[in-house]
């Protein structure tokens, strides 16, 4: 394929990944208080920017799907290799946080130990973003390929 239609699959990629997260956190904070509604828009826009340098991994990924010849390792690789892959990523930084947050002494008032506990799960929440979508992107983009010939 052309660099051209590969940029053009990136571009839709990016779109619909963004309204994927707005949608999913959407869902997410149905049931909340008006003063969440604003994180659905601030997640998407997290998942657009990072959705730009992931390209990059993206690509990596689909280099090394496309060497595997079979087609069985390729969708095993894809389908189970790579989300077990994230999963590790994710308990690594989610290890990351807990350890850096328990070394941070807690605040004996409930509203900075609230802001504390709301912080660590934002770091977390943005980092797992950062993690999946790669992954989500590489998935988007081989979907693509399938139905955007030219």
């Amino acid at each position: 394929m052309n660099n051209q239609l590969i940029e053009k699959l990136y571009k839709i990629s990016r779109i619909i990944l963004a309204i994927m997260t707005f949608i999913i956190f959407n869902i997410m904070f149905i049931n909340e208080d008006v003063s969440w509604k604003f994180l659905p828009i601030i997640f998407a826009l997290i998942a657009f920017g990072v959705s730009f340098p992931s390209s990059i991994i993206s690509k990596k990924i689909i280099k090394v799907g496309n060497k595997i010849e079979n087609k069985i390792l390729k969708v095993l690789f894809y389908i189970i290799i790579l989300p077990i892959v994230i999963f590790i990523l994710f308990l690594a930084i989610y290890t990351f946080v807990i350890f850096i947050f328990e070394s941070i002494p807690t605040p004996s008032e409930f509203g900075a130990a609230l802001g504390q506990a709301l912080l660590a799960l934002f770091i977390v929440a943005v980092g797992t973003i950062c993690v999946i979508v790669p992954y989500i992107q590489t998935l988007i983009v081989l979907i693509l390929k399938q139905f955007i010939k030219k």
